[in-house]
């Protein structure tokens, strides 16, 4: 997953960014039929709430807007407040438009249901942040 993250944020070339963009879908495949890294790094009903993050950006008009050509959604990032067991924000990387893309979507949980709300879009990468995620957005 790391590589995957590295290779989104150097993408200087059209060429560079197809390339991680396949190496994205794989990734994505991998953990669609539950195998690989994300069997070993997310927990069951965390990889359930990224699933319920990402269909909601795949179906979200402002990301779908940003990006143009929506492609494929995978997960990036989460952040959780000290003492909580699930996170509280997450961060998705949109595949598809012109240069990377990151949806920033804060989660609430009534009643155990997860309420998604997009926060931000942005092009920054995790990685240009110098703070926690909660920061991304400003």
């Amino acid at each position: 997953m790391r590589e995957w993250q590295e290779c989104m944020a150097s993408a200087k070339t059209s060429a560079d960014m197809a390339a991680c963009k396949e190496q994205g879908l794989e990734l994505q495949e991998s953990c669609d039929k539950g195998e690989g890294i994300c069997t070993v790094t997310i927990a069951d009903q965390e990889m359930k709430e990224w699933g319920q993050v990402i269909d909601f950006v795949k179906n979200n008009t402002d990301a779908i807007r940003e990006v143009g050509s929506f492609k494929h959604a995978v997960s990036h990032a989460s952040y959780k407040v000290p003492g909580e067991s699930m996170p509280s924000r997450y961060m998705v990387y949109i595949l598809g438009g012109s240069k990377p893309t990151c949806a920033v979507v804060d989660v609430s949980r009534s009643s155990g249901e997860l309420k998604p709300t997009l926060a931000c879009i942005t092009h920054r990468s995790i990685q240009e942040v110098r703070g926690p995620l909660l920061d991304i957005c400003k």
